[in-house]
């Protein structure tokens, strides 16, 4: 899939307010990976969306390949990581148990 940092930017808000709209601000992490799945499928059924996540397909498809270069900043300021998983401090944003209002919220990185 070729994305532009901004399409994968409004992909990523697009879908995860369809979640928060039919699931609620905090459903379970199979839920939302099930979700997930399934709204990249019905959207995109001819695309492979690496981790059903806009933001890792955009990652992926540029020469860094790192959760450093995600374009949403996910709260780990001083990390040396920006991943959408909590560090084992549990700084940051998580996508797997975090309520989605938190995910809308999150501010692009520069």
């Amino acid at each position: 899939m070729d994305l532009t940092r901004e399409k994968a930017l409004k992909l990523h808000q697009q879908m995860w307010s369809d979640m928060q709209k039919e699931l609620g601000d905090c459903p379970a992490q199979y839920e939302r990976h099930r979700f997930k799945m399934k709204w990249v499928r019905e959207k995109f059924p001819k695309e492979a969306v690496c981790s059903n996540c806009f933001l890792c397909e955009y990652v992926d498809s540029t020469q860094d390949h790192k959760c450093s270069c995600c374009p949403i900043n996910w709260g780990r300021d001083g990390e040396s990581t920006n991943s959408c998983e909590k560090t084992i401090s549990g700084i940051g944003v998580d996508w797997r148990r975090s309520p989605i209002s938190e995910i809308l919220a999150l501010p692009e990185r520069c």
